[in-house]
């Protein structure tokens, strides 16, 4: 059977008039983007439905399964976000108990409510030298489950957005022991289990459910994502029922495609990629590591001090907690002067994603210019070490009081008031910083003045702060 990629461009030689939407009629005379509008197309005769795939689609998502060992696996065009609704949805029931990492992305925290979710919390832990979370814990997820009888569902994000990946195996089985169905959000593992140099693939870990961003670490149009089943405790019929509800009904043909391209590059050269990858990642850190005012922190958090099980090294973390300058100046620095665009800011790093696409030159770029600021630094300081008070501390390792349901606290409109006069009132949003989007108040909460001090820390410092007006507005319940 012949697959998605092939059968367009099959039917685009194919010499049939377009009679059917979408209105660009493949005509590219006023775009830029040229040749590509010819392939994107809609549900026309032979070229299957997402909705209900049974040929090239289907056999797409099959050629993806395989490659990653799932027993099932479902293009997304939406993103990992209606992945993760419809799973948490497909294995829930209204009010059931849900056991979620307080480090997952918004989008679990909307299922929670959607399903009027009996939420609870596994907290990561904490490394405070470098302000990042860190693993989420096998035993304090036991600890959980065996105090709070009845948790359908255990949902953690591994890797995380630095690259620190949990024990994802040890989590299953423990999940496993009582009655959890594991979920993994591993959007940003997409690239794992292809080479040895990672951590092992979630899928193959014992997870009944993941997630992938193919986009994030992959050749994978933006938007992009993949949901894979593995094992017999998940009700797939479910999975697809929901996913026709949370994903378009006009799913992209040039996102399916997108997809599909990208599992025959792993497949057709997968190890001469992750080969040169590997060897500009080395050379990278070969310099990197020299650094004296700037700290190359992905190769660090693997030592056995801080108990990480495994780290992706495509995700190279910069801390400047002793270098005088905040994430933020780094992140201007090297777009102003460098023309470099950081994948994120935080207020003591800069993160930047480097994938199995990014040349030598592109490696050879980066480092030169965070070589060149290093010493720019050095001069500058005179030797001194400044250490910078760590924010993120507060912001993501607070663990804020729940005092009613989000559900309940996001019924009501609610009321605005100033940051400043919040301190003790219900939260009746979520709050939180973007990138990576991890709340860092839930609806419900109680606003706490360290988190007030925070937030009003990372708006000096100018972070893209979701959730609090421009005025510094918050909204409250009651």
């Amino acid at each position: 059977m012949m697959r998605l990629c092939a059968a367009l461009k099959n039917y685009v030689s194919s010499g049939f008039y377009p009679g059917y939407m979408p209105g660009h009629k493949g005509n590219d005379k006023y775009s830029f983007f040229g040749d590509i509008l010819k392939y994107d197309i809609t549900e026309i005769d032979d070229m299957d439905n997402l909705h209900d795939a049974k040929g090239i689609i289907l056999e797409s998502q099959k050629y993806a399964a395989a490659l990653y060992g799932a027993d099932e696996t479902y293009f997304l065009v939406n993103g990992s976000t209606v992945g993760i609704l419809s799973s948490i949805l497909a294995c829930t029931e209204s009010e059931d108990k849900i056991l979620i990492g307080r480090n997952c992305h918004r989008s679990v925290y909307n299922a929670v409510v959607l399903n009027k979710l009996d939420c609870y919390y596994v907290y990561p832990g904490y490394i405070e030298e470098f302000g990042i979370n860190s693993i989420i814990n096998p035993g304090d997820v036991e600890n959980i489950l065996k105090s709070n009888i009845g948790i359908k569902v255990v949902v953690i994000t591994s890797p995380t957005y630095e690259g620190i990946s949990s024990d994802i195996a040890s989590i299953a089985k423990i999940s496993h022991k009582y009655g959890a169905i594991l979920i993994v959000d591993a959007a940003h593992g997409a690239h794992f289990g292809f080479n040895d140099a990672f951590p092992d693939s979630a899928v193959k870990s014992g997870a009944d459910i993941i997630i992938h961003s193919v986009h994030k670490t992959l050749p994978s149009l933006t938007q992009t994502a993949l949901l894979h089943v593995a094992g017999t405790r998940v009700n797939k019929e479910k999975i697809r029922e929901l996913l026709k509800v949370y994903q378009t009904s006009s799913p992209s043909y040039l996102f399916m495609a997108s997809i599909d391209n990208c599992m025959s590059i792993l497949k057709e050269h997968g190890k001469e990629l992750f080969d040169g990858f590997l060897n500009n990642i080395s050379e990278f850190e070969s310099r990197a590591k020299k650094m004296r005012y700037l700290i190359y922190m992905s190769r660090l958090l693997c030592s056995e001090k801080y108990k990480i099980t495994g780290n992706d090294i495509c995700k190279i973390v910069i801390n400047t907690k002793n270098a005088g300058i905040s994430g933020k100046e780094l992140n201007e620095e090297l777009r102003s002067l460098y023309k470099i665009q950081p994948e994120m800011a935080a207020d003591n790093y800069c993160l930047f994603i480097m994938t199995i696409m990014d040349t030598k030159e592109g490696f050879e770029r980066l480092i030169t210019a965070l070589e060149d600021i290093d010493e720019k630094l050095f001069v500058k300081c005179k030797g001194r070490i400044f250490e910078r008070e760590d924010l993120n501390l507060y912001l993501y390792n607070s663990r804020p009081i729940k005092r009613i349901s989000s559900f309940e606290a996001l019924k009501e409109t609610g009321n605005r008031i100033n940051l400043k006069d919040a301190m003790g009132r219900i939260c009746a949003d979520y709050i939180s910083i973007y990138p990576p989007g991890i709340p860092v108040l839930v609806p419900g909460e109680e606003i706490s003045v360290q988190i007030i001090e925070a937030l009003n820390r990372a708006i000096e410092e100018k972070l893209n702060v979701q959730g609090v007006t421009d005025n510094r507005e918050i909204r409250v319940y009651g």
